[in-house]
């Protein structure tokens, strides 16, 4: 009887590793989740662009200019988590937001909640990117500001965006 359990335990182990083994889908390395959504490509470009662009100290800086509720620099949040800037750039998620009430708005682009790790995509975002990359990506660091803690409402939307793009403007091609 013990031979019969440890051969059905490996059998089924191994039915359990060929059906892993054989499932066909494959999660990207980034966390762009949105399930073949028109605008998924774009969107994936301006992420992974993002995390480019933050690979230059010159832009990961911006980490350091923005404070979360507690008053603590959004750089010293990630060094509590032991990521760099890039790194977190692939953990957060981004997920479709085309029926959510922000992206019914004009020019809303993505958003989030602060301190949340999950970024809804408008179709916005995807017409940006594919129209103008280096603001998408803008957009894209923008909302990593808000999964780190960055309020709403402090400093404005435009002013966050523009710091960005001022910290960050020309550094994913200066990496190409």
């Amino acid at each position: 009887m013990r031979a019969l359990r440890q051969s059905t335990a490996a059998e089924f182990g191994v039915a359990i590793l060929v059906l892993v083994a054989g499932s066909t889908r494959v999660e990207p390395a980034d966390g762009v989740r949105l399930r073949g959504r028109w605008f998924e490509e774009n969107v994936r470009r301006a992420v992974q662009g993002a995390g480019r662009r933050l690979e230059a100290p010159s832009c990961a800086a911006v980490l350091d200019e923005f404070r979360d509720g507690g008053g603590r620099a959004l750089s010293d949040r990630l060094r509590a988590l032991s990521l760099d800037a890039p790194g977190y750039t692939r953990l957060v998620l981004f997920y479709d937001g085309s029926n959510d009430g922000p992206c019914l708005r004009p020019r809303v682009y993505a958003f989030t909640s602060p301190g949340s790790r999950v970024v809804r995509a408008c179709p916005a975002l995807g017409a940006l990117a594919g129209a103008r990359p280096e603001e998408a990506e803008a957009v894209v660091i923008h909302e990593l500001l808000h999964t780190l803690g960055l309020a709403d409402d402090r400093p404005s939307s435009a002013s966050i965006t523009a710091a960005v793009l001022r910290r960050c403007r020309g550094d994913a091609r200066q990496l190409d």
